[in-house]
């Protein structure tokens, strides 16, 4: 089985709400974030990422890791997902926008995150901390 590197973060805004993104051709919601770089940090390819989909400048001091977790991937079969998982408070959520792949951005709220189709990444790891709020 392979394995798929990744750099991921959970965006609350000021509301508590959680953003997910869906990428075009994809059923499932997932954290932001993407594949490592040759020769790229963990947050370097998280800032990469968020400017490329969703026209976010960020600076690295505000992301903060909260952990790693390994998932089967959503969208390639035979493939484990591993991500470096970090937390991003935002302040303006208007300020994101989708862009490049991502073809839908919504921000869950405790009342409508059963309307969506999660990816196992989100749904193990980040949704339990998010739900108990202990992120």
């Amino acid at each position: 089985m392979d394995t798929i590197n990744l750099a991921t973060v959970m965006i609350m805004d000021l509301e508590g709400r959680l953003l997910a993104v869906r990428k075009k051709k994809s059923l499932y919601y997932m954290m932001p974030g993407g594949k490592i770089e040759p020769n790229e940090t963990y947050p370097e390819a998280l800032a990469r990422e968020l400017n490329e989909e969703l026209g976010l400048a960020i600076q690295l001091t505000d992301l903060h890791f909260i952990g790693s977790h390994r998932a089967i991937a959503v969208n390639e079969k035979h493939t484990m997902v591993e991500a470096n998982i970090f937390l991003l408070h935002i302040f303006d959520p208007f300020k994101i926008s989708a862009k490049s792949e991502i073809e839908e951005i919504v921000w869950l709220t405790r009342d409508t995150y059963r309307q969506y189709k999660l990816a196992h990444l989100l749904e193990e790891f980040a949704l339990p901390r998010w739900l108990n709020a202990g992120v």
